[in-house]
């Protein structure tokens, strides 16, 4: 049986969209002095980060797909259990009765691992972007510097 995000990727496949691979190794930490990284250097952590943000947006689109599967089957059982437990006479022990299946529970258990992920992923997003963001600062505050510097020369100031 296939995931609703499995689905997602076979539909944005026949756009023309690939599934974002792996990178190598971790999402790399930030160094506590940037300004020690030579311009290479940085260029390559600022990669890395490009590619964890692009990664990470993908498999959190994943998860959110998959979060969403899992809701409407939390969904469908809480109503099907509902629907069984039709001897019980208040909509409030239809409910308890609904809440205490087994298949209920099951599925209340998906959905939870399913949206931590999600807002884990979340996070893992954002952090590689605001790493990513901060690289893109410090490369263009040295190139800035260099314009200045250049233009200085160029002008006789």
């Amino acid at each position: 049986m296939t995931t609703a995000a499995e689905r997602l990727w076979d539909e944005l496949e026949t756009m023309g969209f690939e599934k974002e691979e792996r990178p190598d190794g971790y999402l790399p930490a930030l160094p506590l002095d940037i300004t020690e990284l030579t311009d290479q250097e940085l260029m390559v952590l600022y990669g890395q980060y490009v590619s964890w943000t692009a990664y990470a947006a993908a498999r959190l689109v994943e998860a959110r797909a998959n979060e969403k599967a899992a809701k409407q089957n939390l969904n469908h059982s809480l109503a099907t259990a509902s629907l069984n437990a039709s001897m019980e006479k208040t909509v409030a022990g239809r409910k308890a009765a609904a809440a205490a299946d087994s298949r209920v529970q099951a599925d209340e258990e998906k959905h939870v691992a399913a949206l931590s992920l999600c807002e884990a992923l979340d996070m893992v997003h954002k952090n590689a972007e605001a790493r990513g963001s901060f690289c893109s600062r410090d490369l263009s505050r040295r190139q800035n510097s260099r314009d200045t510097e250049t233009r200085a020369h160029r002008w006789g100031v």
